[in-house]
């Protein structure tokens, strides 16, 4: 007689381990911070964006650098879907957005500092 196959999960069984992070591009570090990093596609090197508080704030940080490398087909931890998100969107930090320009145009052109 063949054994009858168990199909419960429990909930601890299922639950996302503590160091797994649902964001594409984050990291959580050991010590509880969380870490974001996007891939310059031209010169197919990581690009550190720096350290979060939050996993949300590191997500935020890695749709950014999507958006600025990928442009409208870049695939986002926060999908732009109405209006107000891309009103959002356009209205980034400014220190935030220069900053990433700044890291991809020495990246891109290889400027040494």
């Amino acid at each position: 007689m063949a054994k009858k196959k168990n199909d419960d999960m429990t909930t601890t069984a299922m639950a996302i381990p503590p160091n797994v992070v649902q964001y594409k591009g984050v990291r959580k570090r050991p010590w509880g911070t969380y870490g974001a990093e996007n891939t310059n596609p031209i010169q197919k090197v990581r690009v550190w964006l720096g350290t979060f508080k939050t996993s949300e704030e590191a997500a935020t940080a890695f749709d950014t650098a999507a958006r600025m490398y990928h442009g409208p087909k870049a695939k986002l931890n926060f999908p732009l879907t109405n209006e107000d998100n891309l009103k959002n969107a356009n209205n980034l930090e400014t220190e935030s957005c220069l900053l990433l320009c700044i890291v991809f145009c020495i990246l891109f052109y290889n400027i040494e500092l």
